[in-house]
């Protein structure tokens, strides 16, 4: 079960990793773009932003990962037991 685990993990680490790497490519050739046609600047400071979001995203999804990794079974019986009931209340109907 580790093993489904760890090559869970390491594809969404590489998901992580190539939106930071597609955000920082898009990010130059759209400055790029915008220097040439319309010698203007383009905001670096939303960028970094953007970025520095993505990298806490990323950091914040192996440490919660690993606290899953630990807790696996019971994280997912609870899971399993929240979506039944969410499923199965009555559902209003709307005329």
């Amino acid at each position: 079960m580790l093993g489904i685990l760890n090559s869970i993990q390491g594809l969404v680490n590489l998901l992580f990793f190539v939106a930071i790497v597609g955000t920082l490519v898009v990010s130059w050739l759209y400055a790029s773009r915008l220097k040439k046609q319309y010698n203007a600047n383009f905001p670096w400071g939303k960028t970094a932003s953007i970025v520095g979001i993505e990298v806490l995203l990323w950091i914040g999804f192996n440490f919660f990962w690993e606290i899953f990794e630990a807790f696996w079974l019971p994280i997912t019986v609870v899971a399993i037991v929240a979506i039944v009931i969410i499923s199965s209340r009555n559902k209003r109907k709307y005329i």
